[in-house]
This record gives C-alpha cells, structure tokens and sequence, in this order.
C-alpha cells in the first residue's frame, strides 16, 4: 500500500499532508520531516551508526515494531541499542506467535524479514554509492 517516491503508507502521508498525487517536491519534504521524525524517537542510541540502522528500520515497518523488538532484546539479556546480531534478530522472530504473543510486544505481528531486508540493502546500497564517488 506504500506509494510515491518516498514510499510512504497512506496513513503516513497523510500525517505529512501529502497523497499519490502531491508533486515530487512534497513527497521528499513529506519523507525528510517523517525521517526528523523518527530520529527524534531514537535519539537516546548514542552510537550514530546504530540509530540510523533503527531510523531505516522504523521507517519501513513502523517505530512500534522496532520498539517491540527492542523490548524482547532487552527481556532476553541483548543489547537494544545495538541492530546487528541483536533488535534484527528479534524483530526477525516478531512472525513467530510465541514470540509476538509475549507480553512485551505490544504491536503484534510483524513480517520482519522485510525490513531486516531493506535496512541491510539501504546501508549496502549507501556504501557501493560511497565507493564510487570517493577518490
């Protein structure tokens, strides 16, 4: 159901007062305020690199998704400040209803292998940019 350039659910847009037929220039604007957003909801991960991961995460699945993998990380004794090897994990496991029945998770299932997808293609796709354009 996501649409436009910044592939955003229509309840999201709509947030940021745009729909499919806003031009390109309000969509961008619409994702950038969306993306200020969300970093201001992970503003305590102190290590830069590892709150981008939850911002990209957060942006495709939703912040309640990631707060509920989060809240498993921290109640199995993993670090949920830390994406790789930990949240991912758990956000990973969100499908299985053992795990989102577990009453730490408050946002129910979740299909987490598509955005453990998209945060390790957008940060892969972010390095082959930075390799081709530095001398």
């Amino acid at each position: 159901g996501a649409f436009g350039l910044m592939q955003m659910m229509p309840s999201t847009a709509n947030r940021y007062g745009i729909n499919i037929n806003s031009s390109p220039q309000k969509q961008i604007q619409a994702g950038i305020n969306f993306i200020k957003w969300l970093e201001q909801r992970f503003d305590y991960i102190e290590d830069s690199r590892e709150r981008i991961k939850f911002i990209l995460a957060a942006y495709n699945v939703g912040p309640g998704h990631i707060y509920d993998a989060r809240n498993l990380a921290l109640k199995n004794g993993a670090n949920p400040d830390i994406w790789d090897d930990s949240v991912d994990k758990y956000l990973l496991s969100k499908s299985d209803p053992d795990v989102y029945k577990d009453p730490v998770v408050k946002y129910g299932y979740c299909r987490g292998i598509e955005t453990y997808n998209y945060v390790k293609d957008i940060l892969e796709r972010y390095q082959h940019y930075r390799n081709l354009f530095i001398f």
